[in-house]
């Protein structure tokens, strides 16, 4: 299509030099607006409210907030795991190790066929040091089971016969279906298997201690006590040990254990960091004291601001409260703002969220500008005026052009002819 006029009508010019220049103004504005601040909101709850009313309270908080506040919402983070303890994963032989191994044992056997006990008694030790560096399956059960009749029978030459029948019963653990041929074993010898074979079959014994005490001990998830606590393992071969206490961050070992074996494992449980804020939040020093726990958490998430929520039951009434915590950007303890009544329903929630939101504002988070914008009235927005201003020009302009008499020859009539 083309236009046959030569000059734009006046009223329309100002029109849309008024719209540029508004949509200028607003994109100027907007460039020039600070981007939201990285926040953390924490939320807890005491443990006589039920989750499931503590969560309808507590969950909508993040977006009912996010209305009022001009902040980003960052995750809680996670604590770094901790090192594991103890050795790394053991691994199955290969066939060197296999070798070396039987090596050792043919050679103690020698040297007990010579009676040198105490050379035989060393490379045993050195057998099953070496053996117990590999995970345990049947290609190294009966070395084991070798070694401890061995070293049965060094004992029963010592005359340590209390000795000799607890790894006789070790041996026949691992290997019983062997039977001892009395054409090659002493007399003796076959009186402590016989021994050994009515004595129940040995489990090991790992005593698990715990700091603090009052642990739950988990072995290969299933729960066995609390710590301090002696606990019997009777299949042979690598197991989890776990321990859990409320407040503090679980910890956990893998080791391998053989029948007879005895051990004392202890864990030192580091305290959970939410944990421990939760309980210095409620406490009756208000938050005093959680300076370094905040400082590591804002370290963690990459938050300056940091809001602590804390619901209760109201000792006053049937409703809860609501205590509101605050780590400001120059950092600190949490200073405690003030606390809320919270009434049971569906609308306690928004009830909460609109105090928190304001009680932040008055400490110096950013609001919204949707809020500030709300709490204006229209004849305070500058874009009202801006429009009223142009809307005035324009009727003075088209009044002032149709007032004028004839034009010009040749000038355009300010009508627009189109041709398609």
């Amino acid at each position: 299509m083309r236009s046959t006029s030569r000059w734009p009508n006046p009223v329309a010019l100002l029109l849309c030099v008024t719209l540029l220049a508004q949509w200028s103004v607003a994109g100027f504005c907007r460039a020039g607006e600070v981007p939201p601040e990285p926040a953390l909101l924490l939320k807890f709850s005491s443990p006589e409210i039920p989750e499931g009313t503590a969560r309808s309270i507590l969950d909508p908080l993040p977006a009912l907030l996010g209305r009022e506040l001009r902040v980003l919402w960052v995750p809680v983070p996670e604590e770094p795991a901790p090192k594991p303890a103890g050795t790394s994963p053991l691994t199955l032989p290969n066939d060197a190790a296999l070798r070396r191994i039987a090596e050792k044992v043919s050679a103690a056997s020698s040297r007990m066929e010579n009676v040198e006990n105490e050379e035989a008694a060393r490379l045993l030790e050195e057998a099953e040091r070496e053996a117990r560096t590999y995970r345990f399956d049947e290609s190294t059960r009966p070395f084991f089971s070798e070694i401890f009749l061995r070293k049965g029978m060094l004992r029963l030459r010592e005359g340590d016969v209390s000795s000799a029948d607890s790894l006789l019963a070790r041996s026949r653990a691992l290997r019983p279906e062997f039977t001892p041929d009395p054409a090659i074993f002493p007399p003796q010898f076959l009186a402590a298997w016989e021994r050994a074979r009515r004595r129940p079959a040995p489990d090991a014994e790992i005593v698990v201690q715990s700091f603090p005490p009052g642990a739950e001990i988990f072995v290969d998830g299933e729960r066995r006590g609390t710590t301090p606590s002696r606990v019997r393992i009777g299949k042979a071969g690598p197991h989890r040990i776990r321990v859990s206490h409320p407040g503090y961050r679980e910890a956990d070992r893998e080791g391998q254990w053989l029948p007879g074996d005895s051990e004392i494992l202890e864990f030192h449980l580091p305290g959970d960091r939410l944990a421990r804020l939760s309980e210095i939040v409620a406490g009756p020093l208000r938050g005093s004291g959680s300076g370094t726990i905040l400082t590591e958490i804002a370290a963690s998430a990459g938050a300056g601001r940091i809001a602590i929520l804390v619901l209760e039951r109201d000792t006053t009434g049937d409703g809860f409260r609501a205590s509101l915590f605050v780590r400001d950007l120059s950092g600190g303890d949490a200073v405690w703002l003030g606390e809320e009544k919270v009434a049971p329903g569906k609308r306690s929630a928004a009830g909460v969220g609109k105090w928190a939101a304001s009680m932040l504002v008055s400490r110096g988070w950013p609001a919204t500008h949707d809020a500030a914008d709300r709490e204006e009235p229209w004849y305070r927005k500058w874009w009202v005026w801006v429009l009223a201003a142009a809307l005035v020009t324009g009727i003075a302009v088209a009044a002032g052009g149709g007032g004028g008499g004839g034009g010009g020859s040749g000038g355009s009539t300010g009508s627009i002819g189109v041709n398609f």
